[in-house]
C-alpha cells in the first residue's frame, strides 16, 4: 500500500509540472529574498583540485554588489561620474535585483546613478574561468560620461608577480591557496600557488594595482613553511563567555604569546606556521602558534598565550608547559574568554617614514596617567618573533633610525601600567611604502598604482561616453592556471570567449530545471527555498576524474575547505534522495562511485573521492559509514526504475551488509555496535551526551544503528522482490523482523516512552551508573523511520517528538531533548536541527499516519532555512532550534534535502 501511495502522489506533482520558464528564469529577487547565490562551473566544465567558485555578496549595505571567494580574491565593481564615485550598495540609486540565478550564472541589474541601468550576466564559465558580461543603459535624455572601475580585492593574502599587458588588454599576476591540515593529512591533491589573468573586451583607459584598499599600514600576509617540521604548536578552540564558539577573526581577535614568561620576545597573530597553512587564528574558532619561531623548544617550557576579543570586550591568559616533543609536536588547550581583564592597548599607532627610508617614527594615542609602552620590531625577512626594541617609554612616539635598505620591519606597541601589567600589542606598522585605491579614487593619477608584490587591488578603469537611450557594454574575464601552464596559451584561449554567446548557458540551466517537479506551495518564500536548494545540489557535482569513473559530489565548492572538499561519505548521500528529482542518472552514478571502490569483502570507504579513499584503521578494523546504503539504493530506483541500476546496486547493497553485521556484532547476539573509529562511523561525531558524558559507541548496542540495519534489509528485501528473487526477499524480511523484534525487546523502555542504547554486555541502560544511557537523544526516533515501533509505543513517541519542553522546538527537531543538562541549540550534535535527520522523522511520521505533524515539522524547518538565505543567501551544515540561527559550515549539501521534506509533506 506504501508503494502505491508514493506513486500516486508524484504522479499528482507531476501535474504540477512546468509550463513556462523554469522559476529560476523568472525572478525579481532583493536582498532579502531567500535565494542561494553562491556560484560555481557546470559539472561538464569543472575538476577538482583547481576550481573557483564565488559568492554573490549583493546583500551587504557596506560593500558592492561583489563576487567573494575563500581564498582567491574579490571581484567588484565601481562607478564614477562626475565627482561622485559609487561601489557599495548603500550608495547605489538602485539596489541590486537579480532576475535569474542558477548553479553556474546569475543575472542582475542595478542603477549605480539615476538614470544608468547596468545589466550584468555573471557566469562561472569553467573552474578556471569566469565571465562578467556588463551592459550600462543611459535611460535618461543626456549624454553621459561613465567611468567603470572593476577591480579584484585580496583579504586573504596579497596578489603578486603583477603585470600590466596592454598589448592584451589584459593584467597577470599571482595568488596563493594553501590547503589546510586535512588536506596534507589527506594526501588530496591541491595548487598553492596560483596564476591570475584579467582580462577585458575593450583596451582599457588605465591598468593599476595597490597594496591596500584604502589609507593604511600594507598588511605583510603571514608566512606558511608547509616543507618545514613543526617544532611545537599550541592551539585550541576560543569560546566566548556564554559557550559560544568565537569566530571573530584579526584585527578584532587578537593573539600574543610568550615563552619562560620572557617579555623581551613575543609571537603574534601573524607568527608564521611550519608544516601546515593553518592560519593562527580562523573563522572555525580556533588558535595556534608555532613555538618554534622563538627557537629551541625544550621540554618543561612555559608558555603563555593571551587572546583578546575585541568585540566581545573578553579576553583569556592561557598557560602551559611543552611535554615531550619526541612523541607529540602539538598540544591542545581550548580557552573560553571572560570580561575583560587586560589593559587597554595602544590605538592609532601609525608611523612616518624619512630619510628615504632610513628612519621611521612611531607614534600613537597617549594612553591614561601613569602607563608606559614598549616597543617591539620583527625582522620579516629573518624571524617570526618581535624582539623589543624600546621599553619604559613614558611618551607616545618613537624614532627606529638607520633602517638598511634590504629589511622589512614590523612594528608592534603595547602598554604597561604602574603594577607591571601588560596590554594586548596594537596593531602593526611597517616599513612597506603604501598606496591605496579610495586615495587614487578620490585624486585619480596621483597615486602610484605599479605595486608589483604585496598587492591587495588588482584594478582598471575605462570612461564610457554613452548617448541617452543608447547602450555600451564591457566583458571582463578572470581566468586561473597552474604554475605549469602556458601563460599564453591561457590566455590566448581566454580571449576566444569574448565572443562566445553566453546565453547559451542559461538555456542549458533552463532546460535542466524544467524537468523537476513543480509543486504549488502555499507562499513564495517557500517556493524559492525549494528550487534554490536545487541550485546547491547540482553545483557540488564533479565529474568522472581520478579514480572514479563517475561523476560525484563534495560538500562544498566554495568555501572550500579540508574534508568539506575530500569526496562522498553515506550520510550526505541522502541528499541523492532528493537531486534524482532533477537528474536521476547524475544521482545514479554518484551511488556508483561506492560500488567502483568496494573491497572484495563488501566493505566501502568512510569517505571516497576522486583522489580519495579514507578508511580510518581503528581497532584493527577499518571505519565505514552509517549504513544508509541498500535504502538510497532503492530509494533512488524507485524514481528512476532503471533495472540495471538496481541489478547493480542489489549485489553491491547485500556485499555491503554482509561486511557490516559480520563485523560489527562482536558479541554475537544479533545486535550491532559501531566500530573501527566509531565516533566517525556513527555519524554523530562531536558533542554527544551519551559519547562525552557515558562512554565510547562501541560498548552499546546502537538504537540507530540498527534501526539502519532493518531499513537496510527492508530495502534489500524489495530489491529482490521487484528482481524476481522471491526467495531472498522473503529472508531479509524474516532478518528485519528479527532485528525489530531484539530492538524491542532490549531498546524500548516503556516507563520513558523511548528508544535508547542499552551497554553492550548488559543489555541494559547502565554502562557506568544507573540509566545513565538513558539521554533522550534524536537517535530515539529512528525506530519510527524504520517501521521497527508498533501502533502503541509509535504514539508514545511522537508524544515525547511533540513536547515543546523536548522536541517540539521552534524551528525543529533537535538532536538531543531541551530539557537535557547537556542541550545546546548552538552545539553540535547536543541540540542544533539537522536537516537530513528531521527528514527522516519526517518519513517515520508519515509512515504512521501523522500526516498534519509532518507537514508542521517541515515548516519549522524549512521557516528558519528561509530566514538564514534572508539574511546571508546560504545554505547551513545545521540551524538551531530556537532562534534564527546557522552554524558551523557554510554551502553545505546535505541541505538541500529540505527539496524532499516538501515534496513528501505533500502527501
Amino acid at each position: 500500500m506504501k508503494k502505491i501511495i508514493i506513486l500516486f502522489v508524484i504522479a499528482q506533482v507531476v501535474s504540477f509540472a512546468q509550463q513556462t520558464k523554469p522559476y529560476l528564469s523568472n525572478l525579481n529577487a532583493t536582498k532579502t529574498s531567500p535565494l542561494y547565490t553562491t556560484y560555481a562551473a557546470a559539472m561538464e566544465r569543472s575538476e577538482f583540485t583547481l576550481d573557483e567558485g564565488y559568492h554573490f555578496l549583493f546583500y551587504d549595505s557596506t560593500r558592492g554588489a561583489d563576487f567573494i571567494t575563500d581564498n582567491a580574491g574579490d571581484w567588484s565593481l565601481g562607478f564614477r561620474k562626475g565627482a561622485k564615485y559609487v561601489s557599495s550598495i548603500n550608495e547605489m540609486y538602485k539596489q541590486p535585483i537579480i532576475t535569474a540565478s542558477y548553479p553556474d550564472l546569475v543575472n542582475y541589474n542595478f542603477y549605480p546613478f539615476e538614470n544608468i541601468k547596468v545589466d550584468v550576466m555573471f557566469l562561472v564559465y569553467s573552474s578556471h574561468t569566469a565571465i562578467q558580461d556588463i551592459t550600462i543603459t543611459n535611460l535618461g535624455s543626456q549624454k553621459a560620461a561613465i567611468d567603470i572601475l572593476p577591480y579584484l580585492r585580496n583579504n586573504y593574502r596579497s596578489f603578486n608577480e603583477v603585470q600590466i599587458l596592454k598589448e592584451k588588454n589584459a593584467m597577470t599576476f599571482s595568488h596563493e591557496e594553501f590547503p589546510d591540515s586535512w588536506v596534507l593529512d589527506h594526501k588530496v591533491p591541491y595548487v598553492d600557488k596560483v596564476y591570475d589573468a584579467f582580462l577585458f573586451s575593450e583596451p582599457m583607459d588605465r591598468y593599476a594595482s595597490f597594496r591596500s584598499y584604502k589609507w593604511g599600514p600594507v598588511e605583510i600576509p603571514q608566512k606558511i613553511e608547509i616543507e618545514k617540521q613543526s617544532q611545537y604548536v599550541v592551539w585550541g578552540r576560543i569560546l566566548h563567555k556564554n559557550g559560544e564558539r568565537c569566530r571573530h577573526l584579526p584585527p578584532e581577535l587578537k593573539m600574543m604569546v610568550m615563552l619562560n614568561n620572557d617579555k623581551s620576545r613575543i609571537l603574534t597573530e601573524n607568527a608564521p606556521r611550519w608544516g601546515s597553512a593553518e592560519t593562527n587564528v580562523n573563522s572555525y574558532s580556533l588558535y595556534g602558534a608555532e613555538l618554534g619561531n622563538f627557537g629551541a623548544v625544550e621540554i618543561g617550557d612555559a608558555f603563555t598565550f593571551i587572546l583578546a576579543c575585541k568585540e566581545s570586550n573578553q579576553d583569556v591568559v592561557i598557560n602551559g608547559t611543552v611535554t615531550d616533543t619526541s612523541k607529540e609536536r602539538d598540544q591542545r588547550i581550548d580557552g573560553k574568554l571572560n570580561d575583560a581583564t587586560l589593559i587597554n592597548a595602544p590605538q592609532g599607532v601609525k608611523r612616518d617614514i624619512w630619510g628615504s627610508g632610513t628612519e621611521l617614527r612611531l607614534y600613537w594615542k597617549k594612553s591614561e596617567t601613569g602607563v608606559k609602552y614598549n616597543v617591539y620590531r620583527r625582522d620579516y625577512l629573518k624571524s617570526g618573533f618581535y624582539e623589543l626594541i624600546a621599553s619604559s617609554l613614558e611618551q607616545p612616539f618613537f624614532t627606529d633610525k638607520n633602517i638598511p635598505d634590504d629589511k622589512v620591519y614590523g612594528y608592534v606597541v603595547t602598554a604597561v601600567d604602574a603594577q607591571g601589567r601588560m596590554s594586548m600589542h596594537s596593531d602593526e606598522v611597517n616599513n612597506i611604502e603604501g598606496s591605496d585605491f579610495l586615495t587614487d579614487i578620490k585624486y585619480p593619477g596621483q597615486v602610484k598604482g605599479d605595486a608589483k608584490d604585496l598587492a591587495k587591488i588588482i584594478s582598471a578603469s575605462k570612461r564610457f561616453e554613452v548617448s541617452a537611450g543608447e547602450s555600451e557594454q564591457l566583458r571582463i574575464i578572470r581566468t586561473v592556471r597552474r604554475p605549469t601552464d602556458d601563460e599564453d596559451k591561457t590566455i590566448t584561449e581566454s580571449r576566444k570567449l569574448f565572443s562566445e554567446d553566453i546565453n547559451k548557458y542559461l538555456t542549458a540551466n533552463e532546460k535542466l530545471f524544467s524537468s523537476i517537479l513543480a509543486p504549488k506551495f502555499d507562499n513564495s518564500e517557500k517556493e524559492m527555498l525549494y528550487w534554490t536548494a536545487f541550485s546547491l545540489m547540482r553545483q557540488v557535482m564533479l565529474p568522472p576524474e581520478g579514480e572514479s569513473s563517475f561523476n560525484y559530489y563534495v560538500f562544498s565548492r566554495e568555501p572550500q575547505w579540508g574534508w568539506g572538499h575530500g569526496g562522498q561519505v553515506f550520510h550526505e548521500s541522502l541528499t541523492m534522495l532528493a537531486y534524482a528529482l532533477m537528474d536521476n542518472v547524475s544521482a545514479m552514478n554518484s551511488q556508483r562511485v561506492y560500488r567502483e571502490r568496494q573491497y572484495k569483502d563488501g566493505y566501502i570507504n568512510y569517505r571516497t573521492g576522486a583522489f580519495l579513499n579514507e578508511t580510518i584503521p581503528y581497532e584493527n578494523q577499518l571505519t565505514s559509514s552509517a549504513p544508509w546504503y541498500a535504502w538510497q539504493n532503492w530509494e533512488i530506483y524507485k524514481i528512476t526504475k532503471d533495472k540495471i541500476f538496481l541489478e547493480e546496486m542489489y549485489e553491491s547493497s547485500k556485499s555491503f551488509y554482509n561486511y557490516y553485521v559480520s563485523n560489527r556484532d562482536s558479541d554475537g547476539d544479533g545486535l550491532c555496535e559501531w566500530g573501527a573509529h566509531a565516533v566517525l562511523e556513527c555519524v554523530r561525531d562531536g558533542k554527544v551526551a551519551v559519547w562525552d558524558e557515558v562512554g565510547w559507541p562501541s560498548n552499546f548496542e546502537a538504537v540507530d544503528l540498527n534501526s539502519m540495519l532493518v531499513m537496510e534489509e527492508k530495502s534489500l528485501a524489495a530489491m529482490a522482490m521487484e528482481l524476481g528473487e522471491k526467495s531472498e526477499a522473503k529472508e531479509w524480511n524474516r532478518k528485519a523482523a528479527e532485528r525489530s523484534k531484539k530492538i524491542n525487546d532490549t531498546m524500548w523502555d516503556n516507563s520513558t516512552g523511548f528508544y535508547y542504547n542499552v551497554d553492550k554486555m548488559t543489555n541494559t541502560f547502565t554502562h557506568k551508573k544507573l540509566n545513565d544511557l538513558k539521554r533522550e537523544e534524536i537517535i530515539g526516533f529512528l525506530p519510527l523511520w524504520a517501521g521497527v515501533a508498533d501502533e502503541q509505543q509509535a504514539k508514545k513517541l511522537m508524544q515525547k517528538l511533540t513536547n515543546p519542553k523536548k522536541f517540539w522546538r521552534k524551528y525543529g527537531v533537535p538532536t538531543l531533548a531541551a530539557d537535557d543538562l547537556y542541550y545546546n541549540p548552538k552545539g553540535y550534535w547536543n541540540g542544533p536541527v539537522w536537516v537530513q535527520w528531521n527528514y527522516l522523522i519526517e518519513r517515520g511520521m508519515i509512515d504512521y499516519g501523522y500526516k498534519a505533524e509532518a507537514r508542521e515539522l517541515v515548516n519549522r524547518v524549512a521557516t528558519n532555512m528561509i530566514e538564514q538565505l534572508k539574511k546571508d543567501h546560504n545554505f547551513w551544515e545545521f540551524y538551531s532550534p530556537d532562534e534564527q540561527w546557522a552554524g558551523y559550515n557554510k554551502t553545505y549539501l546535505w541541505a538541500g534535502i529540505i527539496t524532499r521534506m516538501m515534496l513528501d509533506a505533500l502527501q
